[in-house]
């Protein structure tokens, strides 16, 4: 994990530009910069030799989650897939704290699943479902900065999960794909085989802010397929971002390597 600060230098020419706007500044908090920002992020690479976490300790991950962010927690508003429809393959978490100077700003937990889809296509790939999950909330409403003399407020700025698959794997679809702006439900979902009913159909709510999901093709930039789902905004509360990418690897090679990436920012105003 890393938590950048910021320099001594750019932080005081905030402090100055937030003191010139003085009492112009009431009218447009929102548009005022921030003095200071925490910043942390972990990134890790899940491959088939990889320990991670079974079915039952994935599931007494969920449970606690959900004890924690509530309707944001790793299905949201709604369940994990059927057994009948899916095949857990296995989990993987991680916990980011975004520091600065000794003080806790924020925290967000995330976490992965890998299932199998029991289903191949044309040319031979059998096809797997990542699930993608990320909450964060401050974890103070304000702290007491020195240079300042005075307590600044804090909020949530951007978190963002996503995964970068191997050359050998394509990512054949992805979900959501949109950008919006809250507060307003977003749906996840992807449809069974025949295009029967959802296997994965979860809403979760965007409370406030952009949800930010980003899509690569490494066909077209040279690269590896990549998903990106994250969310940036001002926000004091809770907030979640779920994702799902189905993808389609090879069936005669067990071997799999897939780099996921989780990064979380939040921010204190005068």
């Amino acid at each position: 994990m890393t938590t950048p600060t910021s320099s001594r230098r750019t932080f005081l020419r905030r402090v100055a530009a937030a003191s010139t706007l003085g009492v112009a500044t009431v009218g447009c908090l929102g548009r005022a910069p921030p003095v200071v920002v925490a910043t942390a992020s972990e990134s890790m690479s899940l491959t088939a030799d990889s320990d991670r976490l079974d079915e039952r300790t994935f599931a007494g991950y969920v449970s606690r989650m959900d004890r924690r962010y509530g309707d944001g927690g790793v299905w949201g508003t709604g369940e994990a897939p059927a057994p009948t429809e899916v095949d857990f393959e296995n989990g993987t978490r991680l916990s980011l704290r975004a520091t600065l100077d000794g003080d806790a700003y924020a925290v967000a937990d995330a976490a992965i699943a890998r299932y199998g889809l029991r289903r191949f296509d044309t040319d031979g790939r059998r096809h797997v479902a990542y699930w993608l999950w990320c909450a964060a909330r401050p974890l103070n409403d304000s702290v007491w900065l020195d240079a300042v003399g005075r307590s600044i407020g804090v909020a949530l700025t951007s978190f963002e999960v996503g995964l970068d698959l191997d050359s050998a794997t394509e990512l054949l679809d992805s979900a959501p794909t949109a950008r919006v702006s809250g507060p307003r439900a977003v749906s996840v979902a992807a449809t069974g085989e025949g295009g029967g009913g959802a296997t994965f159909g979860v809403d979760f709510p965007l409370r406030d802010g952009r949800l930010r999901p980003r899509v690569a093709d490494g066909a077209d930039e040279g690269g590896r397929d990549s998903y990106r789902i994250g969310w940036r905004g001002r926000f004091d509360g809770v907030q979640s971002v779920n994702g799902l990418c189905l993808v389609g690897e090879s069936a005669t090679s067990p071997d799999y390597a897939t780099d996921w990436h989780a990064s979380l920012s939040a921010a204190g105003w005068i």
